[in-house]
């Protein structure tokens, strides 16, 4: 698909009146319709175009997902804080996307090697439009995530009400990336994850707290890996192809590097506010990309306990960066 293609959404019948069944279906399309306004501007009354510069999704996506972590996102309960661990090393994550799109590397590659660009750009898209709007339907709608209506595990794009499933099928990559995700159905290890939040709101032992957090972040990031990640892109043979070509001897120079720096900036000198990924990384190999992952989670574990007001901190100004501004030319 063409570079930033934008999206728009209307409502052309104000007076329309129609009946909705509040099933699990309706509360997907009420989380759907979060992630796309949370990544669109509004252009007219009841219209909304999802914003051009991916860089700019990035970091609204960074935003919300520090909002979740630190309850202050639609539905969530400050008495709760800490129960969605994972969302506070996504913000990170998705900070660092940000930055690898700002990059004089990455912006080059959008004139020159447009498979790393819009594969970071469709996978952050995409794993936000899954993970968000279940932590949304979560938050607002606990009692009938697991029990109730049980809809965590009814979830489907066909069978979102017509005006959001339009919507989401029209997002950028769709044809290509709604399959590779199974439509949104849910993995194991994303029920596994929830499970595992539903037990850290339980306990009041902080030993045990950290551990469920622990044992939550990494099952919610097998499902991010491997259940979106994976298909969607490293399994993409013109992804796979540039990943590759990175580790040659005579192109590793200008590569942008693999790490994780838990700031909110996009360089850091000080070694142990970062993780780096191993020069010999083969990041299209879901296996060696999630030895790292795993590495870098422990980091981000430690920093947690040790440098907990830091974190903090960081996660508050990234949650800062909810409406950041598109471009009117971008790259």
């Amino acid at each position: 698909m063409p570079i930033n293609q934008p999206v728009t959404a209307k409502n052309d019948e104000p007076d329309k009146v129609k009946s909705i069944r509040c099933n699990c279906d309706f509360l997907w399309s009420l989380a759907h319709q979060f992630s796309y306004l949370r990544l669109s501007d509004k252009v007219d009354e009841n219209e909304y175009k999802l914003v051009n510069l991916y860089s700019a999704r990035a970091k609204r996506i960074a935003a919300t997902y520090a909002r979740f972590y630190l309850e202050t996102e639609e539905g969530g309960d400050p008495s709760k804080l800490g129960r969605y661990y994972w969302m506070a090393l996504g913000a990170f994550a998705s900070k660092t996307v940000a930055c690898l799109l700002d990059s004089l590397q990455l912006q080059a590659s959008y004139v020159f090697i447009k498979p790393i660009a819009n594969g970071l750009g469709q996978g952050n898209l995409w794993l936000f439009t899954d993970i968000s709007a279940s932590h949304w339907l979560y938050n607002n709608y606990c009692e009938h995530f697991h029990e109730g209506m049980k809809c965590a595990q009814k979830r489907h794009v066909n069978n979102l009400e017509p005006a959001v499933k339009k919507i989401t099928q029209n997002l950028p990559w769709a044809d290509k990336s709604l399959g590779k995700i199974h439509y949104f159905q849910p993995s194991n290890d994303i029920i596994k994850g929830f499970q595992l939040v539903a037990q850290i709101e339980a306990t009041n032992n902080e030993k045990r707290k950290r551990s469920l957090q622990l044992k939550h972040l990494l099952a919610v990031a097998d499902h991010e890996q491997g259940a979106v990640l994976q298909p969607l892109i490293y399994d993409d043979p013109e992804f796979s192809k540039w990943t590759a070509l990175e580790r040659n001897k005579y192109l590793r120079w200008m590569s942008p590097k693999y790490e994780l720096i838990f700031t909110h900036q996009c360089s850091e000198r000080d070694l142990e506010l970062k993780s780096v990924a191993p020069d010999d990384m083969i990041v299209e190999d879901l296996e060696n990309r999630m030895d790292w992952i795993q590495d870098a989670s422990e980091t981000f574990h430690g920093l947690m306990r040790d440098k907990k007001n830091h974190m903090m901190n960081e996660l508050q100004t990234m949650a800062g960066w909810v409406n950041a501004p598109d471009a009117a030319l971008v790259y």
